[in-house]
């Protein structure tokens, strides 16, 4: 409303001159209304927007911010599903290419052991080491690994001990016949303990590296032609055997040992060279064994002790990380990947075959003949620990202890 000044107020009770009339400001006041009307809308929203603006931030800044440099397309995703792969490290050193010699067949269980545990190494080296794993012989013979090893033929080989007789004396304690051991898994985890509490047993192998021990399954009497039931029926037969211990056990009841490469153990059988031999069940498969024997008489006679070395010189020129990886990969969890995923397993597995297969026939001799067995392996014992003894070397402290340990992994 239009406030006039004090000279132009009205005077109670009369119109000055020069006011409006009551007509023309009417007109006014309707004009002004229709106007306020028609900006209301356009107020009501600049004040909405204003509360938009405030509420998503305030105000802009008085000073225009700088323009932000354009983001970087995002890196390629992978599929839904499927891996996303790291690039693979590098290696922390020099490549290492190693040699692995043993003498079992590639068709066999325990050859694909070595082979993951070579591709371990490689992996958990990120490729420093690399495996190479040759079977059958094709290296070295089994006879020969150890020297094989020693010189650098090999740089690592598998040692079956009985092979080696006198040459690692305290080391035999382990195949003298009949103390107990249960599953090859077992026995190695139990050889590995002796092992590592026996400086007189580490000090037999201190020209080479011990990576670890392997054990084979129970072995146990398979022949061709007449089923052994008692320890009466084994006099005069041809039976190979491995080992001082079963060999002098063997003489002991009447039988004929020979000492057989495993090789040559087919030809033996189908020419009657031999009636029969004392072998595991793993063993006896990967040399197809079960083609050319009918009988198995499943009761222990002896296992055997079994050493992966490596060449000294070698081991010494590894890095202590590369070291490290060994001795984790080695030791026990190679005695225990040898025992579960070949000679335990090979034991199920063959002898459900064996035993299905018509003509054969597996033979679980009574607890009679169980322990005229232990009776007759017992003055075998004492005839090595008497025998050993000779040489000033610790025989009684072996055998206590390595079947102290035994004990301790066949409860």
């Amino acid at each position: 409303m239009e406030v006039l000044p004090r000279s132009r107020r009205r005077t109670p009770g009369r119109i000055r001159q020069g006011c409006q009339p009551d007509a023309l400001l009417r007109s006014r006041r309707r004009r002004d209304r229709a106007m306020n009307k028609r900006l209301f809308p356009v107020v009501a929203l600049v004040a909405a927007v204003t509360l938009l603006i405030v509420a998503c931030g305030g105000a802009p800044a008085s000073a225009p911010a700088p323009t932000a440099a354009p983001a970087k397309p995002a890196a390629a995703q992978p599929a839904a599903g499927q891996p996303t792969t790291a690039p693979a490290a590098k290696p922390a050193g020099p490549a290492v290419n190693l040699k692995f010699s043993h003498h079992d067949p590639a068709t066999g269980l325990l050859h694909p052991v070595f082979v993951n545990w070579g591709n371990e190494l490689n992996k958990q080296t990120n490729g420093q080491v690399t495996v190479k794993v040759y079977d059958s012989e094709t290296l070295a013979k089994g006879r020969d690994v150890v020297t094989a090893v020693q010189t650098g033929v090999a740089d690592i080989g598998w040692v079956i001990v009985s092979f080696f007789t006198g040459q690692f004396p305290l080391t035999e304690a382990f195949n003298l016949p009949v103390q107990g051991q249960g599953k090859s898994s077992l026995g190695a985890q139990a050889m590995w303990d002796w092992f590592q509490s026996s400086p007189d047993v580490q000090k037999e192998w201190s020209s080479v590296k011990v990576l670890g021990y392997t054990c084979s399954g129970p072995q146990w009497i398979a022949t061709s032609k007449k089923p052994v039931r008692t320890v009466e029926d084994v006099k005069g037969l041809k039976l190979r055997i491995a080992g001082w211990g079963g060999t002098e056990l063997l003489k002991s009841v009447g039988a004929s040992p020979i000492n057989m490469a495993p090789p040559e153990m087919y030809d033996a059988l189908g020419k009657g060279t031999l009636d029969g031999i004392v072998f595991d069940w793993m063993g006896g498969d990967g040399f197809k064994m079960h083609e050319v024997t009918n009988y198995a008489t499943v009761f222990p006679i002896v296992f055997q002790s079994q050493v992966v070395i490596m060449n000294k010189q070698k081991w010494e020129s590894l890095s202590p990380d590369v070291q490290k990886v060994f001795t984790d990969l080695s030791g026990p969890a190679l005695g225990k990947a040898a025992g579960e995923q070949a000679f335990d397993k090979a034991d199920d597995l063959y002898s459900t075959r064996f035993k299905n297969t018509p003509g054969k026939e597996i033979i679980n001799i009574s607890a009679e003949e169980q322990a005229k067995w232990r009776a007759a392996a017992k003055p075998v014992w004492d005839a090595w620990v008497k025998d050993v003894s000779g040489k000033g070397l610790p025989a009684d402290k072996a055998l206590a202890g390595v079947q102290s340990s035994i004990a301790k992994f066949n409860k």
